[in-house]
């Protein structure tokens, strides 16, 4: 018997942005081909680079925090589910994102009252 990979998982939706991270989920695959769902691996693109992988290990829950980003930089992110027949193919890229501080926040990160 062959192994399937994983369909895409859904797009990813941009929860938080501050100057250095970005916070994302997504929904699971609606196919999980053969074999249990096994993680995701996160990919992102600096505007005028190519797509790198995020995660050193396998991402279980579908979310992640991605840190130590460049502020003012514009960033896009997508998902590959894995299971045993390997990564599966990556779901539509977020549209892009720019790193940058909350609007109300100050330059050193104390929250500006009005």
């Amino acid at each position: 018997m062959f192994a399937v990979p994983c369909g895409p998982p859904g797009q990813p939706v941009v929860d938080n942005v501050t100057s250095n991270s970005i916070a994302l989920h997504w929904n699971m695959p609606s196919d999980i081909g053969s074999g249990k769902l096994q993680g995701y691996i996160v990919e992102i693109k600096p505007t005028g680079s190519d797509w790198k992988v995020v995660n050193e290990d396998l991402v279980r829950e579908p979310e992640i925090i991605v840190r130590d980003l460049k502020e003012g930089q514009e960033y896009q992110f997508r998902v590959k589910a894995v299971n045993e027949a390997g990564p599966g193919a990556p779901n539509t890229a977020t549209g892009p994102v720019v790193a940058k501080k909350p609007a109300g926040w100050s330059a050193n990160n104390s929250r500006v009252l009005d």
